[in-house]
């Protein structure tokens, strides 16, 4: 792991705001260039209250994707989150070329939405070279919001027997919003630590078998569906080392250990926290042993307006 020449490269960086620091760190080791929706995604990091950065990077038979970043507000910030999600929303709208469409978003986001009941939300940006498959992506995360969980869900692609997912009061969700104007629902029920030692549940939710080595790996695991209701698998590992190499994808090694000189960088600094690893794999080739698609995300919090 070449740590010297990553730490000689980001010893300038060391006085930034963790979040910034995270983002630019992904942006230099994956060669990212700079254009003008990275610079409006940078506009909304760098400004308060803004809490959340997750970088990512997905392995694919066509390569490695890495210009995926998403950000995000908790609670207490969720009306100013909205606003400034909204403004950056309108400021990509305008872009030539760019068809989007926010007709989901307004529907669900409207002006009956109860504040209080949305625990974080969050706005993800993935550029393509293709301009058409480039996206943004609007996240919340809600509790005890019945009514708007079977909005949401109305809206969703069909899933069989989707609300036995839905086992805890809090619901994440996301909408996304592709340049040429393709929208659509994805939600994000999960399971945490002890529902992933309930044997009945997982019976019930067949989620053994091949797929169990690795959720024995995690604390918490998030389910998403695609077309034809094909699952995604979100694993959240205790330890993402070991995780890592239970896959044993070369690629993937190379990609996180990335995220180790991250994690040495930052504990350089006293108040910076390890950032946190989840990796998504495709349901049907972790059972046919031919896993193709990977998704390493890693994301960090930061409270550092409220220390200024």
């Amino acid at each position: 792991m070449a740590i010297d020449s990553s730490c000689r490269g980001a010893e300038k960086d060391l006085h930034m705001d963790p979040l910034i620091r995270m983002y630019q760190f992904h942006k230099r080791e994956f060669g990212l260039e700079d254009n003008n929706f990275l610079r409006l995604f940078e506009e909304l990091l760098s400004r308060p209250p803004c809490s959340i950065l997750e970088c990512s990077a997905k392995i694919s038979p066509e390569g490695v994707h890495t210009a995926r970043f998403r950000l995000g507000y908790e609670q207490r910030d969720i009306g100013e989150g909205l606003d400034q999600i909204s403004y950056l929303l309108g400021r990509i709208a305008a872009c030539d070329e760019v068809i989007l469409d926010r007709g989901i978003l307004w529907r669900i986001v409207d002006e009956g939405l109860d504040l209080s009941r949305v625990m974080a939300t969050g706005v993800g940006l993935d550029h393509r070279m293709n301009g058409k498959d480039s996206k943004v992506k609007c996240y919340f995360m809600i509790r005890e919001y019945p009514e708007k969980v079977d909005e949401v869900l109305s809206i969703h692609r069909p899933v069989d027997y989707i609300r036995d997912y839905l086992i805890h009061e809090v619901f994440m969700f996301g909408i996304d919003m592709y340049f040429d104007g393709r929208t659509g629902v994805e939600i994000y029920p999960f399971l945490e630590h002890q529902d992933l030692r309930n044997a009945a549940l997982m019976d019930r939710l067949k989620l053994r078998g091949t797929v169990g080595g690795f959720i024995e790996e995690c604390s918490t695991l998030h389910i998403s569906f695609e077309d034809g209701g094909r699952r995604v698998l979100h694993f959240h590992p205790q330890r993402p080392t070991r995780f890592v190499r239970l896959i044993g994808n070369r690629q993937l090694s190379l990609l996180y250990s990335n995220v180790q000189i991250l994690n040495f960088l930052l504990s350089r600094l006293s108040k910076a926290e390890p950032v946190s690893v989840n990796l998504a794999l495709v349901e049907d080739e972790i059972i046919s042993k031919n896993i193709q698609n990977i998704n390493l995300q890693y994301a960090l919090t930061s409270r550092v307006w409220e220390r200024q």
